[in-house]
């Protein structure tokens, strides 16, 4: 029996119950296809695997971008040298059987996912002054489009007599 056919469970006897997605959604496909311990291109993954555009939302939820870190699976992106596409390959240590390397191969990807998540963090601090900048911009803009009555300071002065 090929390993397209065969449930999850049998292929990784030692990762967590909570790791293996639900059966027919894409991320179980996609892990399937990977379960080979082959690298793919991901071309090749798309059409064979019938994920069509999805496949990023299979992979986000393959490597973890949420906080359920138990999920979490180190599938490596290797660039083709030469051209502008990655092959994808799941980690050895998810195949191996034992418990200790399936599981150093999960705290791996959670140290990547904290460095990525500190990286966002400081991306953020460093762009909000600019992004600040721009709303103020777009806000004026808007506000000028709106016509002299939303801008007049006549309206801002008057006050309702008693």
């Amino acid at each position: 029996m090929s390993k397209l056919h065969k449930p999850l469970t049998d292929i990784f006897k030692v990762a967590p119950l909570e790791a293996i997605p639900k059966q027919n959604v894409s991320a179980y496909k996609l892990l399937q296809a990977l379960s080979d311990g082959k690298a793919h291109q991901r071309d090749d993954l798309v059409l064979n695997t019938g994920l069509g555009e999805t496949m990023r939302s299979a992979l986000q939820q393959l490597r973890g971008k949420t906080k359920q870190t138990k999920k979490c699976w180190l599938i490596h992106s290797v660039k083709i040298e030469g051209s502008n596409k990655t092959l994808l390959q799941l980690d050895f240590r998810h195949l191996s059987d034992d418990v200790e390397q399936d599981r150093a191969a999960r705290r791996e990807r959670r140290k990547e996912l904290g460095k990525e998540s500190y990286k966002q963090a400081v991306h953020g601090r460093k762009r909000e002054p600019k992004a600040l900048t721009e709303m103020t911009e777009a806000n004026k803009e808007y506000f000028k489009s709106l016509g002299n009555a939303a801008n007049d300071s006549i309206f801002e002065n008057e006050k309702p007599t008693k």
